[in-house]
Order: structure tokens, then C-alpha cells, then sequence
């Protein structure tokens, strides 16, 4: 039994895929493929039913639970070694940039999972700092691109030259005004029900709202966006007008924006873009690639 093996079958189990897992690990799925079988003959069970999608059978949950506390416990043997490898030095500074939401979706709730897994290798690694800045998707994948920042996160799945985009959460976007606004009794939402409503215009033109009006100009018409303060007064004066702005949804938002309505989308109007992990693959940073697949490891257990 050998670490890549459990490695691989770890991403299958995550991804429900050989294909897709052989993307994430950058190799073949003839490679992931003998992992998974040779693992599997080794065990003498199955770990996964064949099917549209890798699904883990009863044996297979409880192997992929042993695994994830032997790839947590080599998580740990990493982090450890480049401590006592710069025990003597000072801090190196990881920059990490988190897409900038009218709500502070990453860092409306410190619970939500990204932010756990980069605050728990803070903490983990001793001669770690990380420095968090909030910015545009467009302005975190050019810093990224040059250096600046060493890892983002954005909503979408852009494609940008020298960045690698690795999605790591699923985000659900709603639109959002105050209570008694006459839309909120139309929720469930169509696109429809967009039609000479004013939407806030976000300072950056991200890939949600570039393929927002996509969808809404398919239905034939133009949405009407309006330039909004990008503050929670401005915001509430933009939505008692009637105003809607779109924001991706965290259920803890009901409870500290009491006043506000988070209304969901029709399933077939609804455009959840993943949260996505965006880094250089090159990076001189030497703690970058420890964050990227302690971050990437984390959101798979």
C-alpha cells in the first residue's frame, strides 16, 4: 500500500470521477485507475460501485475515513518539517486575497470552511503568516498572475495565462433586497421577474454577472443596472427603491441582515459558480504549495 495510491482514491472518492480526479492530480487515468484497482485487489474489497459516478460502497466509506486520517497525519509531517527546517529564520508571509462581496461572504461567518483551513495552517505552521487582503476576482487573478498575491480565491472558474483555478466549494447566489419589497412575493425568482428591476452594478463586471446579462438578454431583454455605494447604507437605500443586488448566499446572513430578504432562484434560472482556489504553480513562495493541497486535502474530508 503505498501513499499515492490512497492519494488517488481519496480524489475519486471526493470527485465521484477518475477522469476528473486525474485533472486535479495531473496525471493520467490510466494512472488513477490502477491506484484505485491495485488498492482494491490489495484490500481484497471494493471501494467504489461503477456507475455515471464513482460512488464508495459500505467498505469503501469506512477506507476513505482511514485514508483521510492517514493524509491528515502526512498534512501535519509536512507542515512539521518546514518548520524545524526554518525554525531559526523569521516568518514567511503567505499574501491570500478572498473575493470582495457587498456582504462579506468568506468573512461573514469565521466558521465557513476556506477560512478554517487557511487560519488552521496558520496556526499549524509555526514560521507562517498570512497576510488576507479582499479585492475584485479581476484584481486577484492579475496579482496572482504577477506575484503579488500567492493565493486567491474567486467566484468562478476563470481562465487566466500562468494561474491555476482549482474549484473548492459550491456557491449558491441569491438576489437580495429588504422585506416588503414586491418581488419578495414572487420567490421562488425567474429571470423574468428581473425585468425593469434596477440591479446594483458591482464595481467589478465578475464572471456571475457577465453571465447574468448573457442569460437575461437570451430572454430577451436588457437588465438595468444602476452604480450603488458599496456600503451597507448605500446598499439599503438602493433596495428600499426597489433596488436588487445579487450576493452569494450564507444561511447565517438571515440573522444579521434581519431587515434583508435573500430570495432563492427558480432551480432552472439558478447559476451557483463554484468558489475556486487560484494560485502560480511556480511560485517562489515555498509555503504556497503546503496551503494550496492543505486547503485542497481539507475541503475534500
Amino acid at each position: 500500500m503505498e501513499l499515492h495510491q490512497m492519494r488517488y482514491v481519496a480524489y475519486v472518492g471526493r470527485l465521484g470521477s477518475v477522469g476528473r480526479a486525474a485533472e486535479e492530480l495531473y496525471v493520467s487515468r490510466q494512472a488513477v485507475s490502477r491506484a484505485v484497482l491495485s488498492l482494491e485487489k490489495e484490500l481484497g474489497v471494493e471501494i467504489f460501485d461503477r456507475g455515471r459516478r464513482m460512488r464508495p460502497t459500505e467498505a469503501g466509506n469506512e477506507v476513505l475515513r482511514h485514508i483521510d486520517v492517514v493524509l491528515r497525519e502526512v498534512d501535519t509531517i509536512g507542515l512539521f518539517a518546514h518548520q524545524y527546517a526554518d525554525k531559526c529564520g523569521q516568518a514567511t508571509v503567505v499574501n491570500v486575497a478572498f473575493k470582495s462581496f457587498p456582504l462579506d461572504y468568506l468573512y461573514f461567518s469565521e466558521h465557513h470552511r476556506i477560512v478554517e483551513l487557511v487560519k488552521q495552517f496558520e496556526k499549524r505552521t509555526r514560521e507562517c503568516e498570512i497576510a488576507t487582503f479582499k479585492m475584485s476576482d479581476t484584481s486577484i487573478l492579475n496579482a496572482v498572475a504577477d506575484g503579488v498575491i500567492d493565493v486567491g480565491f474567486v467566484q468562478g472558474a476563470y481562465e487566466k495565462p500562468q494561474v491555476k483555478v482549482v474549484p473548492v466549494d459550491t456557491m449558491e447566489t441569491r438576489a437580495i433586497t429588504l422585506k416588503g419589497q414586491p418581488l419578495c412575493a414572487k420567490e421562488p425568482l425567474s429571470l423574468d421577474d428581473f425585468r425593469g428591476v434596477p440591479l446594483r452594478s458591482p464595481f467589478d463586471f465578475d464572471l456571475y454577472t457577465r453571465r447574468f446579462i448573457d442569460r437575461c438578454r437570451a430572454r430577451g431583454f436588457e437588465p438595468i443596472y444602476r452604480e450603488v455605494p458599496l456600503n451597507d447604507e448605500g446598499i439599503n437605500k438602493f433596495c428600499r427603491a426597489g433596488g436588487v443586488h445579487f450576493q452569494p448566499y450564507a444561511p447565517a446572513m438571515r440573522e444579521r441582515y434581519a431587515e434583508s430578504a435573500f430570495m432563492a432562484l427558480r432551480p432552472e434560472d439558478r447559476d451557483d459558480l463554484p468558489l475556486c482556489m487560484v494560485y502560480r504553480e511556480d511560485a517562489t513562495n515555498g509555503l504556497v504549495p503546503l496551503l494550496v493541497e492543505f486547503v485542497r486535502n481539507g475541503v475534500g474530508r
